[in-house]
């Protein structure tokens, strides 16, 4: 059993796109109308603008190979990643 899972995740591209799924059910399990989690709706928004911009990350790094690019450019890519989720939640709360 251990070696099949060895064999499938063979590469860390594999295991990153297992979490994205799982991350995608999170969103689900917090979005409208299903309170199994979280009861504020506002608490449940910020959580999966959360995992969405983790998400980015991952599939920046990833799929992007930004984890081959150069330094700066994957510091950019982070730092814009960050500022960006703290916009969008900013915004929303605010609203």
């Amino acid at each position: 059993m251990i070696e099949a899972v060895k064999t499938y995740l063979r590469t860390p591209a594999t295991a990153v796109w297992g979490v994205l799924v799982l991350a995608t059910l999170a969103t689900w399990m917090l979005g409208a109308g299903h309170t199994i989690i979280i009861e504020s709706a506002t608490a449940a928004t910020v959580f999966v603008i959360m995992i969405a911009f983790v998400k980015v990350g991952l599939v920046g790094r990833y799929f992007m190979e930004l984890e081959h690019a150069p330094r700066r450019l994957a510091l950019l890519f982070n730092g814009w990643t960050v500022i960006t989720c703290v916009i969008v939640i900013g915004l929303y709360v605010l609203h």
